[in-house]
């Protein structure tokens, strides 16, 4: 699974040569990675979020997708300026590899809140064509359920008392690695 950080890597470093972009050669990678796989790469420089995108379906092979991702997160996330060259020394990645979202059959936000009470769990609420996603690590920052789905609704557009019968929700757990951009030499 390290790989996929080296991957992510190697997409941003080769931003900032004179390379041209190539995504990962599938055959060299293991058939796990090789798999269909939904991720999202989160950066952090000095600490502070820099770039945040993914997605939750698995439409392409996972180490085409950590690339991918890695790529967007440095230069695409419109809530953040491009990664510069600059930040590189301060550069922290994070690779979170989603499990299977769930369906998860509830009929109240009240019966969510309660399930959340005991499961930290990435989530996905839907309604329409409205959709926010929260990764597991957002409960380090809003630790109480009430806080973690009003922010998810807001996210969504929604306001923050909103529920109706057509919200759907999904769950999913991860599998993330994380290290610094340039990992030190042995």
């Amino acid at each position: 699974m390290t790989q996929l950080l080296d991957i992510a890597r190697e997409a941003i470093r080769s931003h900032f040569s004179d390379d041209l972009p190539m995504p990962p050669q599938l055959d060299l990678y293991h058939r796990k990675l090789r798999a269909n796989g939904a991720c999202f790469v989160t950066l952090e420089v000095d600490g502070q979020l820099q770039g945040c995108l993914g997605t939750v379906t698995a439409n392409e092979p996972l180490v085409i997708e950590v690339h991918n991702k890695a790529r967007d997160s440095a230069y695409q996330d419109r809530r953040f300026m491009p990664l510069t060259e600059e930040q590189l020394d301060s550069l922290t990645i994070e690779v979170s590899v989603l499990s299977e979202p769930k369906l998860l059959s509830v009929a109240s936000e009240e019966e969510l809140l309660a399930y959340l009470e005991q499961h930290k769990v990435g989530v996905i609420l839907t309604e329409h064509y409205s959709q926010a996603v929260f990764l597991p690590q957002v409960w380090e920052k809003l630790p109480k359920p009430s806080a973690f789905i009003k922010a998810l609704k807001q996210k969504a557009g929604w306001p923050m008392n909103h529920w109706s019968p057509n919200v759907r929700v999904k769950t999913f757990t991860i599998t993330q690695m994380k290290g610094k951009y340039f990992t030190p030499l042995a």
